[in-house]
């Protein structure tokens, strides 16, 4: 028995169609009635709709699941996730209320789905400049210019990162909920994307104080950094508002950037030369 998503019953669906008279088959003395279908043929046959059939339903069921986990994103951070209903899931994702169990089994489910979510956002711009921080780590040494070089090419990534991608505004508000009120999935973001970050940091900030990455000040310095970048993406609001600005626009997040990278490297005793970068004179556009 073919199984229907959960979405289905949204639309409604219609086959079959008309001929043109010029289309239909005619029977004539002399070609006589059409050949019927052998039972392969007509196997082979039943066997195609079925399939495009099960792709169909497939298409809607991902749809439906990528809307839900964008939809829920946004409500849960909001709201927050006990005044947030599954009819409200449902309807701002434009789905049968049905859908959330279907994929995600239920509210906590899809709670924990937008957690991941956010976290495989992050793997190609936050955690990519984490990584190539790291590299260049490897090659730096001791050269203090070197490290200065690779903290702000990594700071610039990251501010850029988190002021400039649309999609974080709400996935740092809902990140903030969570870490001001843990849930019990607080765990896996601490494992998939907070560890990981935080260590490569680290590995920075300990080259640069001479002290161990795992040492209690490191780690400190390693979260006032990071903090600092984050802070500036939670506080667009006031950000705009003490600038009279309208939001961030490309220039303003290179000002931004620009400016705090400095500050930032003087943090850690590097080098303020290596932050030199493309802000122009007089800042952003206004």
């Amino acid at each position: 028995m073919t199984q229907e998503t959960p979405d289905s019953g949204r639309r409604a669906e219609s086959a079959g169609g008309s001929h043109s008279v010029f289309e239909t088959p005619e029977r004539s003395e002399t070609t006589g009635p059409p050949e019927p279908s052998s039972p392969a043929t007509q196997g082979r046959s039943r066997g195609r709709s079925r399939g495009r059939a099960r792709r169909g339903r497939r298409a809607d069921g991902e749809a439906s699941r990528a809307r839900l986990l964008e939809a829920a994103g946004k409500l849960f951070a909001s709201r927050g996730f006990a005044p947030t209903s599954t009819r409200a899931l449902a309807e701002a994702a434009d789905v049968n209320l049905s859908a959330i169990a279907y994929h995600f089994g239920d509210k906590d489910g899809l709670y924990r789905a937008v957690l991941a979510h956010i976290v495989g956002d992050t793997e190609s711009s936050i955690m990519a400049a984490a990584r190539r921080l790291r590299a260049a780590l490897a090659t730096a040494g001791a050269d203090r210019a070197a490290l200065g070089r690779a903290a702000a090419a990594f700071l610039r990534e990251m501010l850029g990162a988190v002021l400039g991608d649309e999609r974080l505004r709400w996935q740092m508000a809902l990140m903030m909920r969570e870490f001001y009120e843990p849930s019990a999935h607080f765990q896996m973001v601490l494992d998939a994307r907070i560890h990981p970050l935080h260590d490569a940091v680290s590995e920075l900030v300990g080259r640069a104080t001479g002290r161990p990455p795992t040492a209690p000040e490191t780690r400190l310095l390693t979260a006032a950094l990071i903090g600092q970048a984050m802070a500036m993406g939670a506080a667009r609001v006031v950000v705009c508002a003490r600038l009279g600005w309208d939001g961030y626009s490309p220039d303003r997040v290179r000002f931004i950037v620009e400016t705090l990278v400095p500050p930032m490297l003087a943090m850690l005793g590097l080098p303020a030369e290596a932050a030199t970068g493309e802000a122009g004179e007089g800042g952003a556009e206004r």
